[in-house]
C-alpha cells in the first residue's frame, strides 16, 4: 500500500506540473504580476529595490525571489516557471503530508486555487501557502520542531500581511497549548518565540516604512456598515468559489453574489456556522480557525481589498484546519455517524464545487487571452512598430513592457517608465479632453508615434482612418484587442501623428 501510495503522489505531481506548465504558456500578463517582476527588473540594486517597493503595501520575500532571477534574464517566462514550481512543491507536501484520503487530495490541487488563481497567475500567495503547509506538515511533532515551525510561519508572514494573520493564528494557539502544558520556558521554545518575535518585528518595520497612504486614503469616506461588508462576504466567497461563468470576464465574479445579493448575504452569514459544525468536538481547532477569520476580517476592513485571491485565504484556513485538528485531538473524530455524513457532506461539497470551478476557469484561460497585453507587443513586433516611440498613459504601459524588455514613455509623466507607481496613478483622473491636450504638447519632431491605450479615444471606430482631433495632431486606429478574461485588459493601438506630417488623409 506504502508503495502504492507513493507512486500516487509522484504521478500526480508530475501531472500537476505538466497541466501548470501547459497553463503558463497560455497565460498573459496583467498588471500586477508584470508589476512586480518590473519592480525587480529595473532595480539596479537590493538597496534600490527595497527603496522602488515602500508604496506596495507588500512584504518584500516575492520581489527579492524575483530580484534574483532578473540579474540573469529578462524574460517574464521565468517568474511563471519559478512560480509553478512552488505551487508543485506545495502539491508535493499536500500529497505527502497531508492526512486526507486520495479523492479529497485530487479535489483540492485541481481546485480553482490550486490550479488557476494561485498557480496560472504569478502572484506571490502560493508562497505562503508553501510555507503555511509545512507548518502543517510539521505540526504533529511541534514540540520538536517548534523552532523550525517558528521559522516557517515567519517566512509566510513574509510573502503577504493575510499570512500574517493565519502565522499569528497559529503561533497564538501553539503558544496558548504550551502555556497550557507549562512549556512556556522551555529552552527551545524560547529560541521560537526569538526568532517569531523578531521576525514579526521585521514585518512592522516594513509596515512602518510603506508608504501606503495611497491605499487607505482613498476608503476614509466609506461608511461604517459598507467597510464591514468586504470582509464579511469574503468567507462566503473563498468556500463558494463560483465564478460568473455566464461571461468571459468571469475573473473576481461570483455567481451567486451576481444573481441575487440579498440570498447571498444570508448564506454569507451561514457559512460562519460550518466551522462549528465541521469542529465543535476539537476546541483548539475551532479557535484557530476563526481567530485567523477575525484578522482577515480586520485586514479587509482596514484595506478594503476585495478580489478572489483575498477570498481564497478563507479556503486555505479550513483546509489547514481540518489538516491538524487531529494533531491536536485525536479523539475529536470519534463522531457518530450521521454527524460524520453531515461533516463529509459539506467538506466535499466545497471540494467538487472548486474542482469543477477549477478546471472550468483553466479551460477558458487556454481558450481565450487573459490580457491584452501579450497580443499587443506580438503585433508590435510583427509590424516592425517597436523601433517608433511608444507611449501608454500612466500604469497602461506596465504589463506590455515584460514583453518588449524595456521601458516604455509614460505621457504622464513625460519619461520612460515600467513598473506602477501607485501614489500617481492613485490621483490620475484625466478626461479625454485632458489627454489629447498632452497628446497636442508632445514633441513630435514630425515622426509618428504609437499611441497604446486602454480606452477608445477615438469617435470613429474604424481602423486606418485617420481622424482629426486637433490643429496639432490626427490618430488613426491600427487594431484593437477587446476579447480577453480580465475586463480592464482591452487595449487600441494607436498611430499618432502631427497635421503637417501626412499629406493625405
Amino acid at each position: 500500500m506504502e508503495k502504492l501510495d507513493t507512486k500516487y503522489i509522484y504521478f500526480l505531481t508530475a501531472l500537476y506540473f505538466i497541466i501548470s506548465l501547459f497553463g503558463i504558456l497560455h497565460h498573459e500578463l496583467w498588471l500586477d504580476e508584470s508589476h512586480h517582476w518590473l519592480l525587480a527588473r529595473d532595480s539596479n540594486s537590493f538597496l534600490e529595490l527595497i527603496q522602488n517597493t515602500r508604496y506596495e503595501g507588500h512584504p518584500i520575500l516575492w520581489n527579492i525571489l524575483l530580484y534574483g532571477i532578473t540579474r540573469f534574464t529578462l524574460n517574464p517566462f521565468w517568474m511563471q516557471f519559478l512560480h509553478i514550481l512552488i505551487s508543485t512543491t506545495v502539491v508535493f507536501v499536500f500529497l505527502k503530508k497531508a492526512p486526507f484520503n486520495w479523492t479529497f487530495k485530487v479535489l483540492f490541487i485541481f481546485g480553482y486555487f490550486m490550479l488557476f488563481e494561485y498557480n496560472i497567475i504569478s502572484r506571490n500567495y502560493i508562497l505562503g501557502v508553501l510555507f503555511l503547509f509545512l507548518v502543517a506538515s510539521y505540526f504533529k511533532n511541534r514540540e520538536q520542531n517548534f523552532i523550525l515551525v517558528c521559522f516557517y510561519l515567519i517566512l509566510a508572514c513574509n510573502v503577504h500581511l493575510l499570512f500574517s494573520v493565519i502565522s499569528f493564528g497559529f503561533f497564538l494557539i501553539i503558544s496558548l497549548e504550551q502555556y497550557q502544558n507549562k512549556q512556556l520556558f522551555k529552552k527551545q521554545n524560547v529560541f521560537g518565540y526569538l526568532i517569531f518575535g523578531v521576525g514579526f518585528i521585521f514585518i512592522l518595520i516594513q509596515i512602518q516604512t510603506t508608504n501606503s497612504s495611497w491605499l487607505l486614503n482613498s476608503f476614509d469616506n466609506i461608511p461604517f456598515h459598507e467597510k464591514l461588508i468586504k470582509g464579511f462576504i469574503a468567507f462566503f466567497k473563498g468556500l463558494i468559489t463560483i465564478p460568473d461563468f455566464r461571461t468571459i470576464h468571469f475573473w473576481n465574479s461570483n455567481y451567486l453574489i451576481n444573481i441575487n445579493k440579498s440570498i447571498s448575504s444570508i448564506l454569507g452569514l451561514l457559512v460562519y456556522f460550518i466551522p462549528l459544525l465541521l469542529f465543535y468536538k476539537n476546541k483548539k481547532t475551532l479557535y484557530f480557525v476563526y481567530i485567523t477569520l477575525v484578522g482577515v476580517q480586520i485586514f479587509f476592513f482596514i484595506t478594503q481589498r476585495g478580489a478572489t485571491r483575498f477570498d481564497g485565504i478563507t479556503y486555505i484556513i479550513i483546509i489547514i484546519a481540518l489538516w491538524i485538528e487531529n494533531d491536536f485531538n485525536p479523539k475529536s473524530n470519534k463522531l457518530n455517524l450521521q454527524f460524520k455524513t453531515l461533516k463529509n457532506i459539506i467538506i466535499y461539497s466545497i471540494l467538487s464545487i472548486h474542482f469543477f470551478s477549477g478546471v472550468y476557469a483553466y479551460a477558458l484561460e487556454i481558450k481565450f487571452p487573459f490580457s491584452g497585453a501579450k497580443e499587443v507587443t506580438n503585433y508590435l513586433k510583427k509590424e516592425k512598430l517597436t523601433t517608433k516611440k511608444l507611449i501608454t498613459f500612466s500604469c497602461e504601459g506596465t504589463a506590455l513592457s515584460p514583453y518588449l524588455s524595456k521601458k516604455i514613455f509614460f505621457l504622464n509623466n513625460n519619461s520612460y517608465e515600467s513598473y506602477c507607481n501607485w501614489v500617481v496613478a492613485s490621483k490620475i483622473n484625466f478626461s479625454k479632453k485632458e489627454l489629447f491636450k498632452l497628446l497636442s504638447n508632445f514633441k513630435y519632431h514630425n515622426e509618428t508615434i504609437i499611441y497604446i491605450s486602454r480606452e477608445d479615444l477615438k469617435t470613429n471606430t474604424e481602423q486606418n482612418k485617420w481622424e482629426i482631433i486637433n490643429n496639432k495632431f490626427k490618430i488613426r486606429l491600427l487594431i484593437k484587442f477587446t476579447n480577453n478574461i480580465l475586463s480592464n485588459s482591452n487595449y487600441y493601438v494607436y498611430e499618432v501623428a502631427k497635421i503637417e506630417s501626412i499629406n493625405s488623409l
